[in-house]
C-alpha cells in the first residue's frame, strides 16, 4: 500500500469553497435581499391603511358618543334645520380645532329619521339616524361635495332624556 502523504499546500486548497459555489451563494442572498427590499413599500402602505382604519373607528365612536350624550332638542334642531356639522380630527382620531396643522380627517355629520326597523310599520320618532361622511383629502370641501369619494358610517341615536307623556299611564 503506497499512499502519498498530502502536502500542506493541497490541504489548504481543499478546505475552502470554490468560485462557483461562492457565486451561487451570493446570487441566492442577493435575490432574497432584493425581494425583501421590494416588500417594504407594500408593508408601509398596509401599515398606513390599518392605522387609518383604526383612527376612523375611533372617530365614529367619538361622534356617536357625542350625539348620544346631547340633549334631544339639539339633535332635533340639527335635523329640522337640515344642516350638517363638520368635525376635524388628527391622524390618531382625536378631535382638533379647525385650522390645526395636525388635522387629517374631516367628518360631515347629518341627522335624519331612522329607517323603519324590522317588525315595525313606521319609524320611531325617538330614534334618529346619524350619518357621517369622512375624508382625509387636503381639500375637504371638494371631497365632501362628492359623497361617493368619502367613507360612510351610520349610527342610531335614541332619545334617552325625559319627555312629556301624552297618554295617561295605567295604574294597578
Amino acid at each position: 500500500m503506497n499512499t502519498k502523504p498530502q502536502s500542506p499546500a493541497s490541504k489548504k486548497y481543499q478546505a475552502g469553497f470554490s468560485l462557483a459555489e461562492t457565486a451561487v451563494a451570493v446570487g441566492i442572498a442577493a435575490s432574497v435581499i432584493v425581494t425583501l427590499v421590494g416588500m417594504i413599500p407594500l408593508s408601509l402602505d398596509a401599515l398606513r391603511q390599518s392605522s387609518n382604519v383604526a383612527a376612523e373607528a375611533r372617530i365614529v365612536q367619538a361622534i356617536a358618543a357625542d350625539y348620544r350624550m346631547r340633549e334631544w332638542s339639539e339633535v332635533l334642531q340639527q335635523q329640522n334645520s337640515g344642516g350638517s356639522k363638520d368635525y376635524i380630527f388628527d391622524g390618531q382620531g382625536t378631535r382638533v380645532k379647525d385650522g390645526d396643522t395636525s388635522a387629517i380627517f374631516t367628518v360631515r355629520v347629518t341627522v335624519s329619521d331612522a329607517p323603519t326597523l324590522p317588525g315595525m310599520q313606521q319609524t320611531n320618532p325617538r330614534l334618529k339616524s346619524v350619518q357621517m361622511l369622512m375624508t382625509e383629502s387636503p381639500n375637504p370641501a371638494a371631497a365632501l361635495a362628492k359623497p361617493e369619494s368619502c367613507r360612510k358610517a351610520q349610527t342610531l341615536v335614541a332619545q334617552m332624556d325625559k319627555y312629556a307623556v301624552n297618554q295617561p299611564v295605567a295604574s294597578n
